[in-house]
C-alpha cells in the first residue's frame, strides 16, 4: 500500500489526508462546515453535508487515483437513523447534543449505574452516549423507530454503508453507545437490550477497527473519483485514532487532545471502570482508553471568540491575541466551571458559569479563567489514575487546537509531566489502522 486516504470526519471540519507506505504525508486537504445549533439543547448536522465534505475533499486531491486503500476517523458519537439504504432518516445527532435528559433518566432508572458500568463502561449521559439519542427518537420520531429496516449508527455506519455496501461500526464508536459491551470488549449486550425494549437488529455490526468493510463501489468511485473495488477500512473514533497516531498504545500512555472536545486520555490493558472518567475501547483488543471529558473545549474559546472578541478576526484570535493571553504570568481571578455543553460525566443537566467577578475584571481574565477552568478539571484526573496504574511522564498534545502557545500553557500549570506537542494525529491513526488491516503494519 503505497497510497493510503484517511478520511478525518471531525465536528466542524473533514480533512482528507494522503499518506504513503511510510505514512508520511503527501496531500492534505480540509473542507469546514458548521453544526446547527437548536435552542439550548440541539447539536446536530445533516449528513449529506458530511457527505459533501467528502466529496469536495476528493475533487481537491492530486493524487485521488492513485490511492489505494480508504480508512475512517470519525467524531463519537454521531447518532443518525437510516433506512435499509444507507439513506438518512433525520439529522447526525452530534456529541454537543442535550436534548434527550429525560430519555437518560428513564435509561439510569431501568438498568441502574452499577449494570451500566459494569458493561457499557459508562453511564447514558445525555447525547454523549447515543443510546439516550435512540431513546429520544422512540418517543418523539415513532414513524422512524418503527421502520423494519431503520438502522441506528454513527458517522462511521454512514460511510461505511454509501462507500462499502454494509452497515457497520467498531468497537471504538460503539463503546459511546451505551448498548456495547465496552468492559469486555465482545459485542452488543442483550441484557442492556433486552432490559431498555431495544431492538437489537435496528443495530450494525461490530467489526475490529482493521477490518476491511468490503470494496468500494462502483457509485461511490465515480461520485469520489477513487478506483473501483479498493479496500474500505472501518477505523476508529477520532480520539481513538488520534491515539494510535501518536503511539498510544501501551499502559500508562497518556494523551491530551485539544480540538472541538478536550480529553485527557490514558491507556491501560484491563478496563479502568469509574464514573468520573469516559471508557471505550482501544482500536487493540486487550486496550482500552479511560478519558477525563470536556465537551466544550475548543468549541468554549470558539464561543468566547464569537461572543466577546467581535472585532479581532478568527486569525487574529488564535494567532496574537490568545498566546498573548496564554503567554502572560498573571492568575486568573475569575473562576470559569466548563459545562457549556454539559458534563460528559455526569447524567444531569449542568450549566457553565464565571464566579470571583469584581469591577476590575477585564475581558483577558474571563478569558484566561475559561483555558484555566479546562485544563484543571482534566487534570484532576492524573491523581486519581496514578492510584490505579504507574502513569508515564509525559503527555502527547495532539489535535488541531494543539498550538505552542497552549502547550507551553499546560506545561507551566501541570507539574510533574512533560507535554510532546504532536499536533494532528488523527488522520495518520487512521493511515496506520489501514496499513495494519492489509497486513502491511504492526498491530500495536
Amino acid at each position: 500500500m503505497d497510497r493510503i486516504l484517511a478520511v478525518d470526519v471531525g465536528t466542524q471540519s473533514l480533512k482528507g489526508c494522503v499518506f504513503d507506505g511510510r505514512l508520511r504525508l503527501r496531500e492534505r486537504v480540509q473542507v469546514s462546515y458548521t453544526p446547527r445549533v437548536k435552542g439550548r439543547s440541539r447539536v446536530e448536522i445533516d449528513a449529506h453535508v458530511l457527505w459533501e465534505a467528502l466529496l469536495e475533499a476528493c475533487r481537491s486531491l492530486k493524487e485521488i487515483r492513485d490511492v489505494q486503500v480508504v480508512s475512517f476517523s470519525t467524531l463519537c458519537p454521531s447518532l443518525l437513523p437510516m433506512d435499509g439504504e444507507g439513506r438518512p432518516l433525520g439529522p447526525v445527532i452530534l456529541h454537543l447534543d442535550r436534548r434527550s435528559y429525560a430519555q437518560a433518566l428513564w435509561a439510569l432508572r431501568r438498568v441502574g449505574e452499577e449494570r451500566f458500568l459494569q458493561s457499557a463502561g459508562n453511564l447514558p449521559v445525555p447525547g454523549g452516549i447515543s443510546l439516550t439519542s435512540i431513546l429520544w427518537i422512540r418517543e418523539h420520531h415513532p414513524e422512524i423507530y418503527q421502520r423494519k429496516d431503520v438502522v441506528f449508527g454513527h458517522a462511521v455506519t454512514f460511510f461505511m454503508k454509501r462507500l462499502a455496501g454494509v452497515f457497520v461500526i467498531d468497537p471504538s464508536n460503539a463503546s459511546f453507545t451505551g448498548l456495547y459491551d465496552t468492559v469486555g470488549y465482545g459485542d452488543w449486550d442483550p441484557e442492556l437490550l433486552e432490559l431498555l425494549e431495544i431492538d437489537g437488529k435496528k443495530l450494525p455490526a461490530v467489526a475490529l477497527s482493521t477490518t476491511v468493510a468490503g470494496s468500494l463501489g462502483p457509485e461511490a468511485a465515480r461520485a469520489t473519483g477513487l478506483r473501483p473495488g479498493i479496500p474500505v477500512v472501518v477505523g476508529a473514533n477520532d480520539t481513538t485514532c488520534a491515539a494510535v497516531g501518536a503511539g498510544v498504545t501501551e499502559p500508562g500512555d497518556l494523551m491530551n487532545t485539544s480540538g472541538t472536545v478536550e480529553i485527557l486520555v490514558l491507556c491501560t490493558d484491563h478496563p479502568l471502570i469509574s464514573k468520573e472518567h469516559l471508557l471505550r475501547t482501544h482500536a487493540y483488543p486487550g486496550r482500552w482508553l479511560a478519558m477525563r471529558t470536556v465537551g466544550a473545549g475548543g468549541a468554549s474559546l470558539e464561543w468566547f471568540r464569537g461572543v466577546f472578541c467581535k472585532d479581532m478576526t478568527k486569525e487574529d484570535f488564535y494567532q496574537q491575541y490568545l498566546p498573548s493571553v496564554l503567554g502572560s504570568s498573571r492568575r486568573p481571578q475569575v473562576r470559569f466551571h466548563p459545562y457549556l455543553s454539559g458534563d460528559r460525566h455526569r447524567v444531569r443537566q449542568m450549566t457553565a458559569s464565571f464566579t470571583r467577578l469584581t469591577l476590575g475584571a477585564t475581558r483577558e481574565d474571563f478569558l484566561l479563567a475559561l483555558v484555566h477552568g479546562i485544563v484543571s478539571f482534566q487534570t484532576r484526573a492524573l491523581s486519581r489514575w496514578q492510584r490505579e496504574i504507574p502513569l508515564k511522564p509525559r503527555i502527547c498534545h495532539v489535535g488541531g487546537g494543539a498550538s505552542e502557545a497552549y502547550t507551553l500553557y499546560k506545561q507551566r500549570k501541570v507539574r510533574g509531566y512533560r507535554f510532546i506537542l504532536m499536533g494532528e494525529t488523527a488522520p495518520k491513526g487512521a493511515a496506520k489502522l489501514a496499513l495494519q488491516a492489509a497486513g502491511a503494519g504492526p498491530c500495536s
